[in-house]
């Protein structure tokens, strides 16, 4: 069985839940309502079960979805977290660094010198 949706569709899922419609979870998404049905439907075929229960009124989560919601949660602050991460990561600069210096300046200079490099 091959589970296929985006992080996206999960988000969409939450906005649609926390803003109580998809009126205005795709505005806050910059998408259209048909878009965003798309994705909650994507969403709810990948689980096998409605997340939602629609009306011309109102959306309410279904059983399926009231056990997704914090799962979903979790899975966007992990993966949210994930990112920051490898960001934070990819920004550092690793590698060698090769020195020379006079050994007076290596004995008394240089392992200060060090410890702050090595604290930032």
């Amino acid at each position: 069985m091959s589970i296929n949706f985006e992080a996206l569709d999960l988000r969409a899922f939450i906005s649609v839940v926390e803003l109580g419609g998809f009126h205005r979870a795709a505005e806050a998404l910059n998408m259209s309502q048909p878009a965003l049905s798309r994705r909650i439907q994507r969403l709810e075929s990948a689980v096998g079960a409605a997340l939602l229960e629609r009306t011309t009124r109102r959306v309410a989560l279904t059983m399926v979805g009231r056990e997704m919601l914090p799962l979903v949660r979790r899975m966007l602050d992990e993966f949210d977290s994930s990112i920051f991460a490898m960001r934070d990561l990819g920004s550092r600069r690793a590698g060698l660094i090769a020195l020379a210096c006079v050994p007076t300046a290596a004995f008394y200079f240089l392992p200060s010198v060090i410890a702050r490099f090595q604290a930032q």
